[in-house]
């Protein structure tokens, strides 16, 4: 498979000018919800320009404004709600937006079908971007801030592997129908590359007494990234493909969109927290 240089060297510096400011964004958890709602925002303008090609830009901003605002006061409302201060669910902040949002669009819209595809996209981005994305929160108020970037970053090591992987000797296709590059050698070269970056971070991690996952269940961690990233890139890619878009954007230089950067992420994120408390980390 050729290899078009030119984009691989713009993917690769583009990743070591973000990869740091995401990283550190990780630390705190004031950052971490300032990151997880600027990226929310960001991904959620680019599914609306998707899904809502008749609506108006403004509505499309409002919307957009929603998803990340409710993922900011979610983030906030759970820190509060895990020190005992409040007693209500805080997914009750997610009701809360859908049922606003439906009543400032009856007087805004005044049209059943825009109504409805309004509401049935913000539905859907409100779940499937801002609530996935923020699970982050659960990750490190339970886990801490170092289990978050572990699951941040087994990502990309797992998107790498399976990239370089399937380059170079992909040689039978995993779901052509809705993405003809992906192989599974690629497949099981990112779940290989998941599972030994996975043993390193918690050999370091060990030195700090802060390791959680030892090498049997990192098998099992390893194994549920690919799948779930994979399941994350091909949703995102049959949902472009609908719309006949390559990019869901062209705000990152070299990989597109922010939705084309995080799609398999969001789908981890939830993942990796549920492993964590199923498996009794």
């Amino acid at each position: 498979m050729a290899v078009n240089k030119k984009n691989l060297f713009i993917r690769t510096l583009s990743g070591f000018i973000l990869g740091p400011v995401v990283v550190f964004s990780v630390f705190t958890f004031p950052t971490t919800i300032g990151l997880v709602t600027t990226i929310v925002l960001l991904t959620a303008m680019e599914y609306f320009e998707m899904t809502l090609d008749n609506i108006d830009h403004k509505i499309k901003i409002f919307l957009s404004l929603m998803a990340a605002f409710t993922s900011a006061v979610y983030g906030f409302t759970l820190r509060t709600y895990y020190a005992g201060l409040i007693f209500f669910d805080p997914i009750t902040i997610y009701v809360m937006s859908i049922v606003i949002v439906a009543l400032i669009s009856l007087f805004i819209l005044k049209d059943n079908i825009k109504y409805k595809n309004v509401i049935t996209s913000y539905t859907y981005a409100l779940i499937a971007i801002s609530l996935f994305l923020s699970y982050f929160y659960h990750i490190i108020l339970n886990y801490g801030f170092t289990t978050g970037l572990l699951a941040l970053t087994s990502v990309w090591v797992y998107d790498i592997g399976a990239y370089f992987v399937g380059l170079n000797i992909g040689k039978h296709k995993l779901a052509p129908v809705y993405s003809p590059k992906k192989s599974i050698e690629g497949f099981i070269g990112g779940i290989i590359f998941t599972y030994v970056y996975i043993i390193i971070f918690e050999y370091i991690r060990e030195i700090f007494d802060l390791n959680m996952i030892d090498p049997l269940r990192a098998i099992i961690f390893a194994i549920a990234i690919g799948i779930v990233d994979t399941v994350g890139d091909l949703t995102e890619s049959a949902l472009k493909r609908t719309y006949n878009l390559k990019d869901s954007g062209e705000i990152l230089p070299g990989h597109g969109g922010m939705y084309d950067r995080i799609d398999g992420v969001l789908y981890l994120a939830p993942t990796f927290y549920f492993l964590m408390k199923i498996l009794r980390v």
